[in-house]
């Protein structure tokens, strides 16, 4: 793998990390917010979901994303 390469790879490779970190702490949150305060009111409950349909966005762009850096890390030399 040539030096062009390898940069390329590194900086797709920060690119899903940062996002599998979004995701993880997404889905951390949304339970912590649902089983904490999700029972004492509505803002609660709506927090948690936005959070779960956030940590959901991005599982599904993050999925596009592995496979496409997958497939271009196979196609290298």
């Amino acid at each position: 793998m040539d030096e062009a390469t390898r940069q390329a790879f590194k900086g797709r490779f920060v690119i899903l990390t940062v996002m599998l970190n979004i995701i993880v702490l997404c889905f951390a949150m949304a339970a912590f917010v649902l089983f904490r305060f999700a029972p004492e009111g509505t803002p609660g409950l709506v927090i948690g979901i936005l959070l779960l349909a956030v940590g959901v966005a991005f599982s599904v762009s993050f999925r596009k994303h592995y496979t496409l850096t997958k497939a271009w890390l196979q196609e290298q030399p």
